[in-house]
């Protein structure tokens, strides 16, 4: 029996899943989260941040409407 993709992931998990060993620093993840850059927003559950694993970051700059014009 195949195990189910978890329904939330913490936010560290998720910036090594998006970028790699090149992820953000901590303090920056919880940055992007204040401003509401991560959507979904990140839940907090007792210290630590958990977010959907399919979450995006989404700057001022309109990044994610850049990707899904590029198909990317």
């Amino acid at each position: 029996m195949a195990t189910a993709m978890p329904k939330l992931i913490s936010l560290e998990s998720w910036a090594e899943r998006m970028f790699g060993s090149e992820k953000p620093h901590r303090n920056t993840l919880r940055n992007w989260r204040k401003l509401g850059l991560i959507n979904p927003l990140p839940v907090k559950c007792g210290r630590t941040y958990f977010v959907e694993p399919d979450a995006v970051y989404m700057d001022e700059a309109g990044e994610l409407a850049r990707r899904i014009g590029n198909g990317r």
